[in-house]
């Protein structure tokens, strides 16, 4: 009976520690609602993507291997703005994982962007299906050169994009 309780605490604070150690290494990420990410952008649009390309910008976030990441700029046609004024162009720089690299689990939330319509396999027709190219919501800070940047940074650019995809590509059977 006695060695039963002397155990008993030993256990609790194996699991406690447990525990704490494994939430300690998580990454705190900010909050962005909607209404932050508009109050703090200079440009919000709903866009589609015209082209892009690989930039040497290096990864300068210091919490994840550079080397694991490129520097992509891809180029935006405005469809509509919701604020600001958007030029013909909108160059937006982002990073994204080098082709091989091994993502991170807690990593930083990257964008990637669609310039051609999906095809998907769909199990019930027992084919493809394309889906069309989307079209994306982007919440933007415009730098001094003229081109923008995610509003919530280039660590959670993902924050900063929504995909749209046209409601006719969604079949509810």
């Amino acid at each position: 009976m006695i060695r039963e309780h002397k155990t008993l605490p030993l256990a609790v604070l194996i699991l406690c520690s447990a525990f704490f150690a494994s939430t300690t290494f998580a990454r705190q990420v900010e909050e962005w609602p909607y209404e932050r990410l508009f109050k703090e952008s200079d440009l919000v649009v709903i866009a589609h993507v015209q082209g892009w390309g690989v930039t040497k910008r290096e990864w300068n976030e210091k919490f994840f291997d550079k080397t694991r990441f490129e520097g992509a700029k891809t180029i935006f046609g405005a469809n509509f703005s919701l604020k600001g004024d958007p030029p013909l162009c909108i160059w937006l720089d982002h990073f994204r994982y080098k082709d091989g690299a091994v993502r991170y689990n807690d990593g930083p939330g990257l964008v990637d962007f669609l310039k051609e319509p999906l095809k998907i396999e769909v199990k019930q027709n027992q084919g493809l299906r394309k889906i069309s190219q989307p079209e994306y919501l982007l919440f933007l800070k415009k730098r001094k050169d003229g081109g923008y940047d995610p509003v919530s940074g280039q660590l959670d650019a993902n924050f900063s994009v929504r995909v749209m995809f046209p409601p006719d590509n969604i079949i509810d059977q």
